[in-house]
């Protein structure tokens, strides 16, 4: 039997293979931009919420798709109310962390929002010093489970006449490590007819995935690369990162990787 969870998202899709699908439901071309116009900016949490379309093309979809959501477990807000830190559960019962981190700018009308994106459940890189590495690997997340965690931010702060500015995977999980899916996730987010973020406005970290930082490379994508080093010497990093590699540091602070990746890239000490 199948369950909701076992059912492809729509926010899996990027608006082109949206637009090659919509035909199959009987719905003419327009229709593409009037359902990608309410699953960003309406946040819909099921399909009977898609007014723009017509019933039986609503049921249609749902006998094929998920929405989705994420729920929101718990919320923690930090005394200066700056930084917001929720447990979301996905489909399947996955429980994963998304902050919003908060500051206003000299004359900015709106606050700096941040969201910070988990790419996977737990983490198999092992950093002795990561809470989320020490809880072991879970399962990746997919690239629709990434955009509900921005969508679930969104919402909020559109409660708040607010938006969000900035996206960065610093989360659960090494986002390298689930490349396909963070890469989906970077599309769908700065796709003008989709979520709409500008890739400038998105960071990548990694601890040191010297091939995804490679493929990073030759995607053509104008996002920011954070590295984190953590250690000066190649033993030091071995011991903190036990996936490192034996000459790992050298590797990563080569200008053959970072300077091909997007403008702005960073190699953080710790």
């Amino acid at each position: 039997m199948t369950t909701v969870s076992d059912l492809p998202s729509l926010y899996d899709m990027l608006p082109a293979e949206l637009d090659a699908i919509l035909p199959e439901f009987g719905l003419p071309a327009y229709r593409a931009n009037q359902l990608l116009r309410a699953l960003y900016y309406e946040t819909p949490r099921a399909f009977d919420d898609l007014r723009q379309l017509p019933a039986p093309a609503r049921a249609a979809l749902a006998e094929r798709f998920t929405l989705a959501p994420a729920e929101e477990v718990r919320r923690v807000v930090s005394d200066d109310g700056e930084t917001t830190k929720l447990l979301l559960r996905l489909a399947d019962g996955t429980l994963i962390e998304t902050v919003l981190m908060q500051y206003r700018e000299s004359g900015g009308r709106h606050p700096r929002s941040t969201v910070c994106v988990s790419t996977q459940a737990g983490c198999a890189m092992g950093c002795v010093f990561c809470a989320t590495g020490q809880m072991g690997f879970e399962r990746n997340l997919r690239a629709s489970e990434v955009v509900a965690q921005v969508l679930h931010i969104a919402t909020l702060l559109r409660e708040r006449g607010q938006h969000v500015t900035n996206v960065v995977f610093m989360g659960m999980g090494e986002p390298l490590a689930n490349y396909s899916e963070t890469i989906r996730a970077v599309r769908l987010l700065t796709d003008r007819r989709a979520f709409g973020l500008g890739q400038r406005h998105i960071t990548i970290s990694t601890v040191g995935v010297v091939r995804g930082i490679e493929r990073l490379a030759a995607e053509g994508l104008q996002v920011g690369l954070a590295i984190s080093l953590h250690a000066p010497n190649d033993a030091l990093r071995r011991r903190l990162v036990p996936t490192a590699g034996p000459h790992s540091v050298a590797d990563l602070t080569r200008d053959r990787h970072p300077a091909r990746v997007g403008e702005d890239v960073s190699i953080k000490a710790t």
